[in-house]
C-alpha cells in the first residue's frame, strides 16, 4: 500500500508532467502516387484498402481509385463528369460521389454532383445548384449512420443569398435539397463540412470572425456562429460525438485554433505547435479523443494530433512532403487507418491505434468508483471501468512511475452511468508498474497496473 508521502510526491509529478507533453508522432509514410491530381485534390477512405482522390486540372476531371492500401492507384473512367471535381465520398469500390465547381477553375456556375456505382464506366447527375455562382464544397456521410449524408455547395445565386444544401436519408438512393431557412451566405471552404448524424451537421463559413453554420436538430434551426481566431475561409471544422466538444481553424489561423466545449456556444483559442501553417483541415476520430489537424507548410511534419480532444498538440512527420490538401480516416474498431493527398499527388499513410469509451450501463450509480484494470498484468491490452453518479467532465490518464503521461484514454463531458475503456500499450513502453487517474466533478482516485512483456 503506497503511504500518504509517496503518493503526494505522485500527484506533484503528475501535474508538473501536466504541462510537458513534447512527444513527437512520426506514423505518416509515403503510401502512392496519384497522376494529374490538379491544385488542390480531395481523398475519401473507404476502409483500410479502399481509397479514392478526386481533383483533375482545369476543365479536366480526374478520379483515382486504389484498392490495396494506397500502394497503387488507378485514374478511373469520368464518363459523364464536365468538369474538374472539388470534393468526393467513397461507399464502396464501385460507389462514389463528386462534385464540381460551377465552371472550369471551380469559378463557380450551375454546380453538379455526381454518382457512379459501377468503378467511374459511368457517373450520373444526382443534383446541381442552378443559378451562377455553385461550388460544391463537400459531400460527406455520417460516419456513425451511414445511410445519413449531406451535399453542400456554395450560395448559387451568389453572395448574400442562401447557401445550397442536400441531404440523403437512405445511403444516397434520393436526395432532399433544403437551404438553411432565413440564413443568406456568402461562401464557404471545400471540404469544411461536418456530419455527425441526422440531426448535427453543418459547414463553415468565409466571414470575419470564421464563423460556422450549423443544425444540431435536424435542420430544423440554424445557427451562425463568430469563433475566436483570425481570418475568412472556416477551412477546418471537427466535433466529437458528444457533439459539445469541437474545433475550427481558417486557412490563415493556425498555430490557432478556436475550440468549444459547449457545442458551440462559445469559444476560445488553443494554439497548438507552431511551424505548421496554412490551409487547415481538421478530423475528430469517432468516440475517441483524438483529433489531427494538417496544414501545408510544416519545416517537421504538416500534420499535428492531439490525443485530449484539442488541448495539446503534437507534430506528426510527414514523410519530407509538405502541401498536403485534404485527408480522411476510417476507423476499425481501436485501429484508425488515415491517408492524406497533396498538391502533387502523393499519398500519405498513417495505421494506430486508439482509445475509445464505451456506455455499459446508462443507470445512474450510487458512487463514483474507478475498478481495477483487467486483466492484471496485462500485455499489450487492458480493460478499465469506472462509474459516475453525476453527469460531469471526465478525465482518465496513464502514467508511468515517473509521474509523466503515457496516455489520455478519456478527457470529454460524460453522461452519468457506468463506462468502459481499453487501454493498449505502445511498442516503446517497458515493462513495470504504471498508474491510471480518474478525476470526475470533486472525485480523484488513482490505482496502479502492471504491464509485462
Amino acid at each position: 500500500m503506497r503511504s500518504s508521502k509517496q503518493l503526494l510526491t505522485f500527484l506533484v509529478i503528475v501535474i508538473l508532467a501536466l504541462g510537458f507533453k513534447t512527444e513527437v508522432y512520426s506514423q505518416w509514410t509515403l503510401a502512392g502516387l496519384v497522376s494529374n491530381p490538379g491544385t488542390f485534390p480531395s481523398i475519401s477512405v473507404v476502409d483500410q484498402n479502399v481509397i479514392w482522390v478526386a481533383g483533375g486540372p482545369t476543365g479536366t476531371p480526374v478520379v483515382a481509385r486504389s484498392t490495396n492500401g494506397g500502394v497503387n492507384w488507378t485514374n478511373m473512367p469520368t464518363n459523364g463528369i464536365l468538369l474538374e471535381v472539388y470534393c468526393v465520398w467513397g461507399i464502396d469500390e464501385n460507389t462514389a460521389y463528386v462534385g464540381d465547381g460551377g465552371a472550369a477553375g471551380g469559378a463557380g456556375g450551375n454546380a453538379r454532383f455526381y454518382k457512379t456505382t459501377n468503378a467511374g464506366a459511368n457517373w450520373t447527375e444526382v443534383g446541381s445548384t442552378g443559378g451562377s455562382a455553385g461550388f460544391f464544397n463537400g459531400i460527406v456521410f455520417s460516419k456513425t449512420q451511414p445511410t445519413f449524408g449531406v451535399a453542400q455547395s456554395d450560395p448559387p445565386l451568389g453572395a448574400g443569398q442562401p447557401y445550397y444544401f442536400s441531404v440523403t436519408t437512405d445511403g444516397g438512393s434520393t436526395w432532399t435539397p433544403t437551404a438553411p431557412p432565413g440564413f443568406a451566405g456568402t461562401a464557404s471552404a471545400q471540404n469544411s463540412i461536418v456530419c455527425l448524424d441526422n440531426q448535427f451537421y453543418g459547414f463553415g463559413s468565409n466571414t470575419s470572425p470564421p464563423s460556422l453554420i450549423y443544425t444540431s436538430n435536424g435542420g430544423t434551426n440554424w445557427a451562425k456562429i463568430g469563433t475566436s481566431v483570425a481570418g475568412n475561409f472556416t477551412s477546418g471544422v471537427a466535433f466529437s460525438t458528444d457533439k459539445q466538444r469541437g474545433l475550427v481553424a481558417s486557412s490563415t489561423s493556425l498555430p490557432q485554433v478556436s475550440r468549444t466545449t459547449d457545442g458551440g456556444l462559445t469559444w476560445t483559442t488553443v494554439v497548438a505547435q507552431a511551424g505548421v501553417t496554412g490551409y487547415a483541415t481538421i478530423k475528430w476520430i469517432e468516440g475517441t479523443n483524438t483529433v489531427y489537424m494538417s496544414g501545408q507548410v510544416g519545416a517537421a511534419g504538416v500534420i499535428e494530433k492531439s490525443t485530449d480532444g484539442g488541448l495539446t498538440w503534437s507534430v506528426m512527420t510527414t514523410s519530407s512532403l509538405t502541401g498536403v490538401t485534404h485527408m480522411e480516416f476510417r476507423r476499425v474498431g481501436t485501429t484508425v487507418y488515415g491517408f492524406a493527398v497533396t498538391s502533387n499527388g502523393a499519398v500519405l499513410k498513417l495505421v494506430e491505434t486508439v482509445t475509445t469509451v464505451n456506455n455499459i450501463s446508462s443507470s445512474v450509480p450510487a458512487d463514483y468508483k474507478l475498478d481495477q484494470n483487467y486483466p492484471n498484468p496485462f500485455n499489450p491490452s487492458t480493460t478499465i471501468n469506472f462509474s459516475i453518479p453525476n453527469s460531469s467532465k471526465v478525465n482518465l490518464t496513464v502514467y508511468n512511475s515517473l509521474g509523466k503521461e503515457v496516455s489520455t484514454l478519456v478527457d470529454e463531458f460524460l453522461n452519468a452511468g457506468s463506462y468502459s475503456t481499453k487501454f493498449t500499450a505502445s511498442s516503446d513502453l517497458t515493462s513495470g508498474i504504471y498508474f491510471y487517474t480518474i478525476k470526475a466533478g470533486n472525485f480523484t482516485e488513482t490505482k496502479k497496473l502492471m504491464l509485462v512483456k
